[in-house]
């Protein structure tokens, strides 16, 4: 009896390993997305002064989820991995009964960008995680032993982790959650007169005591805050998923339209300071040369920019590429293809040239190989080993 139980609490740990794993290589894959949702917590706890560091905190996060569950599919040191991953589900478990307490406008980033939960579904999955562990390491005196291979088993584990990491960080998401994921197709149109302007979502941005928080029309705030700004997001029409690219010409009108006709290329911005220039520079007359329309978004116009440029939202152009100067590919308002500052094809003409459906299809399944054969070797590393 005392065997079999040892083996169920085992095999409880182990599942527990296996979602945290994979809720964490969810984060870990997309660290800007991350990020977002960082910056969010930051914001709404009132943190302003973590907010440079937001990006390193996500990508710290996402390690040590996806460390504790390699830890725990290894069973290695079983009572400090216990004491960790009680540590974290309870603190997962404040903040998401925190965020169901004071219901704000946020998502808990639990699964990235994959899955979103309410608030008291986030609260639910974290009380019942601590219920299996509770199951999984009472008592800590028999948790079993590890054998000497599991040991290297995790280690290698942990270093495929840090490559995972070091190159989410220097590329965009194998996987791509986004609203505008390749295969979305643009709502932009040049008669859609009221029903285009009705489909922007505005929020509102007041400030009070150094915070800020977004709120919508008909949710102001009293006169104690002040009014700070407005985004304009995209958001889909109602009846259809298809997003919606919003952006203004240095008039103020909106040339969603200019995305959906023909082939092109926009090269967004979102944190022009830190943009590469040169490159984009580069880019922008490639694309030029090549017969294709070059449509450069930014969220403000650097001083001396000497190519057009077009206004867009921060969090368009960071939903639309998680690069800062990344590059995507519309044919007809669908969207064919995505590179980073660092994936730009070196022969962009060939890509132009080939049938977008093709094309389309080429990426999404290098880029499904890349992310299966890393979780294949990941898994056989943790479980056969």
């Amino acid at each position: 009896m005392k065997y079999r139980n040892i083996g169920m609490r085992r095999l409880i740990a182990v599942l527990m390993g296996i979602f945290f794993l994979c809720t964490g290589l969810l984060k870990l894959g997309d660290p800007v997305g991350t990020m977002l949702i960082v910056t969010e917590y930051c914001k709404f706890f009132h943190l302003q002064f973590l907010l440079p560091a937001a990006k390193g905190l996500g990508i710290f996060f996402s390690l040590l989820e996806c460390g504790v569950g390699v830890a725990l599919i290894t069973g290695i040191a079983r009572k400090v991995t216990a004491w960790v991953t009680y540590g974290l589900i309870g603190f997962f478990t404040i903040l998401t009964f925190i965020l169901w307490r004071a219901n704000p406008e946020m998502d808990c980033g639990c699964f990235g960008e994959a899955f979103h939960l309410t608030h008291l579904q986030s609260l639910m999955k974290n009380v019942a995680l601590l219920l299996l562990a509770a199951f999984a390491f009472t008592p800590m005196q028999s948790l079993g032993t590890t054998r000497p291979r599991r040991m290297v088993a995790a280690w290698m584990g942990w270093a495929l982790l840090i490559v995972a990491a070091i190159y989410s960080n220097r590329h965009i998401p194998l996987v791509d959650f986004t609203a505008f994921a390749p295969g979305a197709e643009l709502f932009a149109s040049e008669d859609a007169g009221s029903s285009l302007q009705d489909s922007y979502r505005s929020a509102y941005i007041y400030e009070k005591d150094g915070r800020q928080d977004r709120f919508t029309l008909d949710n102001l705030p009293d006169t104690s805050w002040t009014f700070v700004k407005v985004d304009t997001l995209y958001r889909a029409l109602e009846g259809t998923e298809n997003p919606i690219l919003s952006f203004r010409d240095a008039d103020g009108e909106y040339r969603d339209e200019l995305a959906a006709q023909g082939r092109v290329v926009v090269l967004s911005v979102y944190e022009p300071g830190k943009a590469p220039w040169d490159k984009i520079r580069e880019r922008y007359q490639a694309i030029q040369s090549e017969g294709a329309t070059p449509l450069l978004l930014v969220t403000s116009v650097p001083v001396g920019m000497d190519i057009p440029a077009y206004i867009a939202d921060y969090k368009t152009l960071i939903t639309l590429n998680r690069d800062n100067g990344g590059a995507t590919y519309f044919n007809e308002g669908e969207v064919i293809a995505k590179w980073g500052v660092r994936d730009f094809p070196r022969n962009l003409a060939d890509d132009l040239a080939a049938d977008p459906v093709d094309l389309a299809t080429h990426v999404a399944v290098k880029k499904r190989i890349q992310a299966q054969g890393f979780c294949l070797i990941l898994g056989a590393v943790l479980i056969l080993l």
